[in-house]
Formats: structure tokens, sequence, C-alpha cells
């Protein structure tokens, strides 16, 4: 862009030039020049000349019927920026701090079938901690972030987990039960699990987002029960829920989850013993 690289008039210019691409995001449809006046508190103008430039460089267009909307140009920059990051990078600048202030171990999952992976780990600084590993599986539906992740799954892949962890464990899943567990975990914002998938680990976790929307990994913190309560649970749910969604806006979301979906089963009455729990 000319002229705006030295001085204070040119910051000033790409501030407002800024301002004008932020207006336009929120008017998909396009919007006139006295609205993009109103919106931006920029003259007339000066309005017009912004718009003329990033016009030249691809950012903005021109509608049929004289309104202007963002062009090609931004969508070339987007992509670049999403084909930029990495899942486990952006979380661990999040993971890291989380993990310190909070003082226990922080774990990054995917669902995988039936199961959660875990892809990531920060460890609690405290001597006592549990015990997890990087490539670690659990059952989904008995984890806090299994939960949280199926929270916001397409009512087939619920169904679908639902039904494998029937046939592995004996004991169908009550719809009842599922629908229930799924509000609240979409109401509070976070799953959590309390003992339910090894005796001693209690875990609270939240939903990951990509820039589409669609709930692609969940993050949580868990520690030995014995300072981990429900109190606990209360108390850290929103700062997870908190950190969750940092990742998710460096993953490029902003706003709420995309689809509407049934709610995850409770676990099983017997926990299941395996080592690892988040």
């Amino acid at each position: 862009m000319p002229n705006i690289e030295r001085g204070p008039d040119g910051l000033r210019a790409v501030e407002r030039a800024v301002a004008v691409l932020h207006a336009l995001a929120d008017c998909p449809q396009g919007a006139a020049l006295t609205e993009l006046g109103k919106a931006t508190g920029i003259p007339t103008t000066t309005l017009h000349r912004i718009l003329g430039v990033l016009r030249g460089i691809a950012l903005v267009r021109e509608t049929a019927d004289g309104r202007y909307a963002l062009a090609a140009g931004t969508l070339t920059l987007a992509r670049a920026y999403l084909d930029g990051l990495d899942l486990r990078q952006e979380a661990l600048a999040v993971m890291r701090p989380l993990a310190e202030r909070l003082g226990e171990t922080s774990h990054l999952g995917v669902l995988a079938l039936t199961h959660i992976v875990y892809i990531e780990k920060i460890d609690s600084p405290k001597p006592v901690r549990m015990h997890s590993r990087v490539g670690q599986t659990n059952p989904a539906l008995t984890t806090a972030i299994g939960r949280a992740i199926l929270a916001h799954s397409p009512r087939h892949v619920v169904d679908e987990v639902a039904l494998a962890h029937g046939r592995l464990t004996g004991e169908p899943v009550p719809r009842a039960d599922l629908d229930a567990l799924l509000a609240r975990v979409r109401a509070d914002g976070y799953a959590c699990d309390l003992q339910e998938n090894e005796l001693g680990i209690s875990c609270v976790a939240a939903p990951i987002f990509d820039h589409t929307g669609h709930v692609v990994a969940g993050l949580s913190v868990s520690a030995p029960a014995a300072r981990f309560d429900a109190v606990g649970v209360a108390r850290l749910g929103p700062q997870v829920a908190a950190a969750a969604a940092d990742v998710s806006g460096q993953l490029g979301w902003t706003t709420g989850p995309v689809a509407e979906v049934p709610a995850p089963p409770r676990a099983p009455r017997t926990p299941t013993q395996t080592r690892g729990s988040g």
C-alpha cells in the first residue's frame, strides 16, 4: 500500500485500512460507502481513497449494486494463515502456562474411533501426579476429553461410539442418560470425569474448534482425586474452557460451535482400570 510505511500518518492509514476490512468482514453481502463511514468513523473522502487502494490489491471488490465487499485476496491470506497452523503447537502455547498456573497436568487429545488419543501433554510441577504418556488411549465415554469432544460431534459419531462402547462393555447406553450428559456439557462449557476412567484421578476438559466451528480436539486438566473433587471441577472448569477457547481462536474460530448434537452417554458403573485419564 503506497505512502503508508513511514511516520504517524502512515500508521494512521494502516489502522484505517484494517478498520475498513474488519467492517466489511461483518458485512459478507457488502456495505455501502455511507454504511462503512458510520461503522468506521472515517471521513468519506478518506474512506473512498482507502477503498480504492484496497481494490487495487484485490482485498476489496465492488458488487454489481455498487456496494463494497471483501475480495479474493483476503481468501489467499486466510488460506496461508490456516496452512501455517499446527494444532499441537498452538495448544502447547496455552497448555504450558495453564499447567503452571493450576499446578496440574494438562492433556491435548483427539477422537479416534471409540477412544481418545493423547497427542500432547504438559506434566504437573507437583511431585505427586498422574501417570500418562503421549500416544496413550482411553475410552472416549469415560474421559473428560472424550465427553467434551462428543458433546459437539455429529449425531452419527456419538451413536457409533455409544454402540461400540456398549458392545465392548456389555452395558447398553441408555438414551436418556446420553442426552442428559451432553446437555450438561454444552450448558457448562466443559466436561468432567470424577474417577470414572481411573480410580484416584479426576479431570475436567473443554472442546477445541477449528476455523469452521467443528470440534477437532479437547484440552484437559487432570489431577489426583485427593486435590480435585467436585468443588475443584467447578472452580477449574471455566478456566479450562477459557484456555480451550484461546486455542480455538488461534485456529480461526471466534464464535460458538456449529452443530446441535445429542448428548454422550454416562460412564459405565464399573470404572475402567486404565492408567491415565483426561
